[in-house]
């Protein structure tokens, strides 16, 4: 690559990275990705990087994949983009119905957007028009929990509740309830060493009694309840326990509440399945009502969301047009030609390559190599489902005390493992991985050991 110290100079002088402290990067030799090979990434040097949280959770089946490029480039020779506001586009129907076919088969209609957080929003205001127009208007309240992620706009931010990414916009944001959220290795009911004992012991699920009890007593004055699918994702990789969601939803269910679960992430096989509200509780139930996907719908290549929902809500917006209830909601891209062509191709190779089956010993390998991290003073915690995968590090392993933010713990682990050709981004003090479904055994081996030596390196 030519002109290398130019770009990095343009990237420090043009461009505002999110979630990145700009006096510290503007002051740091940073990382400048060319290009993308299987499972690494490459930069401007050439140096190749292990992408051991898959471009940010989304990439699925590595970088460079001829299906999706392919596919990609074919509809490109069509058309780009036409508008999917009263008309239509071919591969947006086609992904519509193979969305339907793999989603429990309650949920029946699909509305498109390109992100997570449009996805959220969508959701949410779907969730309050329907009761608007059940004739319900007393419901502008919802429920989620404490330190909950569901992306960065401002609605989905009010549903949220990340003291440290949000609060500082709490003005902005709209009314709801935030129920303490299950927190295994810091219980507030329970003194477990950590996230395995707790799964090992059980308990009596406390934090679930709570929030079925504010369900219950808000129900009138709440429109919908919204849990991310699984495992809290920023907050650090914190995992519902088993049976938390099903009673959530068993509790919408009871009181005629909206249940929308966020999917964004855990999604298309991260968890080890499709999805999590894959599963015989969720689906005898027939929730949730509304389900938001997002990141690996296109394999990681292009921005494409979905929001799916019922026949009964759908059924809610349909009226003469003087009535006008339609959903008053759309994006300039929505439903875009080229999203949909590279979604198609994705579902295709989970298809063609049986990937939901070909990932099952990778990720018992995955948690059992990792299992050797507990040997380590300042690992605290090591908890996650199928890929998606946190390591707590703590100052004092006896008295859980946490590292203060400024300390940086997780960062300086991320630097011992991009001299080891691996690129990690944490969460505060939480050691984040989340690899590309198509990781190789060998470099599952590579990745553990080379983090087991990065945090014993990082001096903390």
């Amino acid at each position: 690559m030519k002109n290398k110290d130019l770009l990095e100079k343009w990237d420090k002088e043009y461009i505002w990275h999110p979630y990145t402290q700009m006096k510290e990067y503007k002051d740091s030799k940073n990382l400048i990705i060319e290009r993308g090979e299987g499972n690494y990434l490459i930069d401007i040097n050439g140096k190749r990087y292990l992408d051991a949280v898959s471009s940010i959770w989304c990439n699925l089946f590595g970088h460079s994949r001829r299906e999706i490029i392919d596919a990609i480039k074919k509809q490109a020779e069509k058309i780009c983009h036409s508008t999917l506001l009263g008309s239509a586009n071919v591969p947006s129907i086609l992904l519509a119905k193979k969305l339907i076919d793999i989603i429990p088969n309650h949920l029946t209609k699909v509305f498109y957007s390109e992100d997570g957080a449009e996805a959220v929003e969508i959701a949410v205001k779907m969730a309050y028009q329907y009761y608007i127009l059940r004739g319900d208007k007393g419901r502008n309240k919802f429920i989620s929990v404490k330190e909950g992620y569901h992306g960065d706009t401002v609605g989905a931010m009010s549903v949220g509740g990340s003291e440290l990414f949000h609060g500082i916009f709490k003005p902005l944001l709209f009314k709801g309830y935030h129920a303490d959220p299950p927190y295994c290795y810091r219980c507030k009911y329970h003194s477990f060493k950590d996230t395995d004992e707790r799964n090992e012991k059980g308990c009596d699920m406390r934090c679930l009694d709570e929030m079925l009890d504010l369900i219950e007593k808000k129900a009138d004055e709440v429109f919908c309840v919204i849990l991310e699918g699984g495992i809290r994702g920023s907050a650090g990789m914190i995992p519902f326990p088993d049976g938390y969601i099903e009673g959530v939803a068993k509790a919408c269910k009871e009181n005629d509440v909206i249940f929308i679960l966020d999917e964004v992430a855990t999604g298309f096989g991260r968890t080890g399945k499709m999805f999590f509200c894959d599963n015989e509780k969720l689906k005898k139930l027939k929730k949730p009502d509304i389900l938001c996907l997002g990141k690996g719908i296109t394999g990681g290549y292009l921005p494409l969301a979905a929001t799916l929902t019922t026949d009964e809500i759908y059924n809610q917006f349909l009226g003469e047009f003087g009535e006008s209830k339609q959903f008053y909601h759309g994006h300039t891209y929505t439903g875009n030609q080229l999203l949909c062509s590279a979604a198609l191709a994705t579902l295709e190779i989970f298809e063609k390559e049986n990937i939901l089956e070909e990932i099952q010993p990778k990720i018992k390998l995955l948690h059992e190599k990792l299992k050797k991290l507990k040997e380590l003073d300042h690992v605290g915690d090591v908890r996650g489902r199928g890929f998606m995968i946190g390591i707590e590090l703590v100052k004092d392993k006896e008295t859980k005390e946490p590292y203060p933010y400024g300390y940086k713990a997780g960062y300086r682990v991320a630097e011992k493992l991009l001299k080891r050709g691996i690129y990690m981004r944490p969460i505060g003090n939480v050691v984040i991985l989340v690899p590309p479904l198509s990781i190789t055994e060998e470099e599952i081996n590579y990745l553990c050991d080379s983090l087991y030596e990065a945090i014993k390196e990082a001096d903390l």
